[in-house]
């Protein structure tokens, strides 16, 4: 019975802290000079109207540490007959290397193919596999018409522009953010940056959290909140969290992102809740043995301060990796998605319980 009621409650705890961290979430872009492909003579004026980096969609095979980069070009034709536009007269060079060209999700981002009649314009993205931080040249070939061939356009993008590499760091805010609710809730460590990154207000946050940990430990236990010792209650979980900051070693990445949707990595060696068992059986018998009038409140209180005290000794088990869901509200802020199945996976790379 007592064994149950352990297992139950540490069960509940996590679903608790998910469901408090879950339950109460709810700029202005700089003018850039367009880069202009600087053949006069062209039949086409290319220009750059953006270039930054994104994340790999699940369609690019790339190494570690590769981002794919994102140009937005705008074309016009600047000769008297219909021109075709074909996406395979560009190439992107990294140093003497032909970058790999990505895969957006969304395929409709991708320039298309198409035919402009005189003065007319199309927009679209070009998209490569590169390595960040690096010079690259992107080089447009018009296709020949009649026996006059065109020299290609070329348009230098560095990789290593301030600006560019802002719109890497700003791909991993869905991660810092997953970060600074472990800080929170899962760690009790202080973030100075967690509303602005999630837009979470911190102090009312917490106040939700505490009071849904006591209340779901009084479900759990069948103990109302004056049997349920809440010092107790708050030591042990304080002494988890504990244990969480100093061996867990989660880590979280951004792995894929559309913008209003990201998907962030957590992984971490979880806590073996399991081994503690044998202990509290022995240290449960010694009790009642010494106690054989004592209520099941009064034994269960025993267990949360005992548990508490054998945090610091638990060992951890192999790591864990799952997959949250973050979603964008406010400006440039993160929180989780209370609707997505894979948050209620958020304490798997914490605690195990089989």
């Amino acid at each position: 019975m007592i064994k149950k009621r352990i297992s139950l409650v540490l069960s509940m705890l996590v679903v608790i802290m998910l469901a408090a961290a879950c339950s109460s979430s709810t700029t202005s872009k700089e003018e850039k000079e367009k880069e202009t492909g600087k053949n006069e003579n062209a039949s086409v004026e290319i220009k750059v109207d953006n270039a930054e980096y994104t994340l790999p969609s699940e369609y690019d095979n790339v190494s570690e540490d590769q981002l794919v980069l994102k140009i937005d070009v705008e074309m016009t034709n600047k000769r008297k007959e219909t021109i075709d536009i074909e996406p395979p007269s560009f190439a992107l060079y990294q140093g003497d290397t032909k970058a790999t060209e990505g895969e957006p999700e969304d395929y409709k981002q991708k320039l298309e193919y198409t035919r402009l009649t005189e003065g007319k314009k199309i927009k679209g993205s070009l998209f490569y596999i590169v390595d960040k931080g690096e010079k690259y040249q992107l080089v447009y070939t018009p296709l020949a018409y009649g026996d006059k061939e065109e020299d290609p356009i070329e348009i230098e993008i560095d990789g290593a522009d301030e600006k560019l590499l802002k719109t890497a760091d700003k791909l991993q805010d869905p991660a810092k953010a997953l970060s600074a609710y472990l800080d929170i809730l899962f760690y009790n460590v202080e973030n100075p940056r967690f509303e602005k990154l999630t837009g979470e207000k911190k102090d009312a946050l917490l106040e939700e959290f505490d009071a849904a940990i006591i209340e779901g430990f009084s479900s759990a236990t069948y103990m109302s909140e004056d049997q349920l010792d809440q010092k107790v209650v708050v030591s042990l979980v304080n002494s988890m969290k504990a244990a969480f900051k100093e061996k867990v070693g989660a880590t979280t990445i951004t792995k894929t992102s559309n913008g209003k949707e990201a998907i962030v990595e957590l992984k971490g060696k979880p806590l073996d809740v399991p081994s503690l068992q044998p202990i509290l059986e022995q240290e449960m018998e010694k009790f009642i043995t010494s106690n054989p009038n004592a209520t099941e409140a009064e034994a269960l209180n025993f267990v949360f301060e005992k548990m508490g005290k054998e945090f610091k000794n638990v060992t951890t088990a192999e790591e864990v990796i799952v997959e949250i869901q973050m979603v964008k509200h406010g400006e440039d802020q993160w929180k989780i998605d209370p609707d997505d199945y894979r948050s209620e996976d958020i304490a798997t790379p914490f605690v195990k319980f089989y």
